[in-house]
């Protein structure tokens, strides 16, 4: 690994500390029981050093969401180039709320119910999620779709799982017994809409 990897994996592992210790404590404690001092100190970090990777404590509670998301679209598995946009943009939705990413983005709203100054970042982290959908969406099509095209598919898409993200949608986990859709349930859902329409 070259020298600027190193740099760039070291900084990577500090801001995943910070920002695990950072959502850590306001599970524990709520967003009001701690201070940037104990994300640092459970970290194992500096102020200065939490100072150069987040702005305040909202921010690094949201960090692990924003880690996952970037994770999510580096790890995306494989898809054949001859798969239809919408089966592929459904491959997209699906990793992204795999790997715990749901569960965490339902137990950040519940942590802004409480804490409304959670909320900016909150809506940040759904606008990347949204965001990085439509980088990657333009990036598959390429000029096979109009970008408008690209745009309305990803935002109906995007726009539907945004009511599961802010919880209008329930939604169950594996060994969840609740009232709601599995993932796969609503993801089915939701893409046959688009397909064929309602």
């Amino acid at each position: 690994m070259t020298e600027t990897g190193l740099r760039e994996a070291k900084r990577r592992a500090t801001a995943h500390a910070l920002a695990e210790a950072a959502f850590d404590l306001a599970v524990e404690r709520g967003v009001d029981g701690f201070t940037i001092d104990d994300v640092a100190a459970r970290a194992g970090y500096s102020r200065r050093t939490f100072a150069n990777h987040f702005s305040c404590k909202e921010e690094a509670i949201t960090g692990l969401a924003v880690e996952r998301l970037r994770e999510g679209l580096e790890t995306m598995p494989e898809v054949p180039e001859d798969t239809p946009l919408l089966d592929w943009l459904m491959a997209l939705a699906r990793h992204q709320l795999s790997g715990g990413m749901l569960p965490l983005l339902q137990q950040l709203r519940h942590l802004a119910v409480d804490h409304h100054g959670l909320e900016p970042y909150l809506a940040d982290v759904q606008l990347q999620i949204r965001r990085t959908a439509q980088d990657a969406v333009s990036a598959r099509a390429g000029s096979n779709v109009s970008r408008l095209s690209s745009h309305i598919l990803v935002g109906a898409a995007y726009g539907a799982l945004m009511a599961v993200l802010d919880g209008r949608v329930p939604i169950r986990h594996p060994g969840d017994t609740s009232e709601g859709l599995t993932v796969d349930e609503f993801l089915t859902t939701v893409f046959t809409h688009l397909r064929r329409g309602f």
